[in-house]
């Protein structure tokens, strides 16, 4: 159950609660800690009375349950909380603990040393209670509170709450609508925006393969280039040694072979065999 209240006020929350949840089941209405069957959010509050216009980090956190408490208007889902509400006061350290100024006899006051002690703000609890509905789907935003005036004046109000509630789950309804429909328009866009972006990686690396496969060719055919020339020498050189006297033919053979050796195969189909067109990247 989702009470978040101080122990004093534990007993009136508890009965509170259960008035409550006993008029929503007399009208057709489910109470249940939210089932497994979707995404159930409990949203945060601010327990002040009167909340601040600036959000104010709250330290420890307030206790909230695993899952939150809900009815089941329908099929429509309400988030339910009953609370405590704080009121932010002026307060003094005395005895080991914090104690509102308005709560301190001007006797007391008067023989507090202002230099040992001296004033702050704390909140308090007021031991008046809060019932806050709330749609707990996520991407809606719909809340309503009903706020003790003085403790114990909500159980007057509880069979017009359960009436505002029914009311509320066409509402809320419409706003599930409308954040599937947005959802669904930004997992369309997301999708989109994958597509696109995987059809730009593809452009590029299509780009790419072409880049380098010309230049992979422009350098195959520099190779056959240089074989052909290389060609040509050795072809060239073995006709003018065959006009040499022997003995110089002989040596002029010696280092033609050595030379042959040292350039290694000479093969200008190879690298043109070996090179890779874009479409084989």
């Amino acid at each position: 159950m989702d009470v978040v209240v101080t122990k004093p006020q534990l007993e009136p929350a508890l009965k509170l609660a259960n008035e409550l949840f006993l008029k929503l089941e007399a009208a057709g209405h489910r109470v249940m800690f939210a089932p497994s069957d979707r995404t159930y959010a409990r949203a945060s509050f601010d327990e002040h009375e009167h909340p601040s216009k600036k959000p104010r980090p709250r330290y420890p956190a307030l206790w909230s349950p695993s899952k939150p408490t809900v009815v089941f208007v329908g099929t429509v889902a309400i988030g339910m909380t009953l609370f405590e509400m704080t009121e932010d006061l002026e307060a003094r350290y005395i005895d080991g603990k914090y104690v509102p100024t308005s709560k301190i006899p001007s006797q007391q006051m008067r023989r507090l040393s202002p230099t040992w002690n001296w004033s702050t703000r704390m909140d308090f609890a007021t031991g008046r209670l809060c019932i806050r509905a709330f749609s707990p789907y996520p991407w809606t935003d719909w809340s309503q509170s009903w706020k003790e005036s003085k403790q114990g004046s909500l159980r007057g109000q509880l069979d017009e709450i359960v009436q505002q509630l029914t009311d509320a789950a066409p509402v809320i309804a419409r706003l599930v609508e409308e954040a599937e429909e947005q959802a669904r328009i930004r997992q369309q866009e997301g999708m989109e925006q994958i597509r696109r972006r995987e059809e730009r990686e593809r452009i590029r690396l299509q780009n790419e393969a072409k880049e380098q496969a010309k230049t992979d060719l422009l350098s195959a055919i520099k190779h056959w280039d240089d074989i052909k020339r290389i060609q040509a020498f050795f072809s060239d050189a073995e006709n003018s040694v065959s006009n040499l006297p022997e003995a110089a033919r002989c040596i002029a053979m010696d280092k033609l072979a050595q030379a042959r050796e040292l350039v290694g195969e000479l093969d200008p189909l190879k690298a043109l065999l070996e090179w890779k067109g874009p479409r084989e990247r």
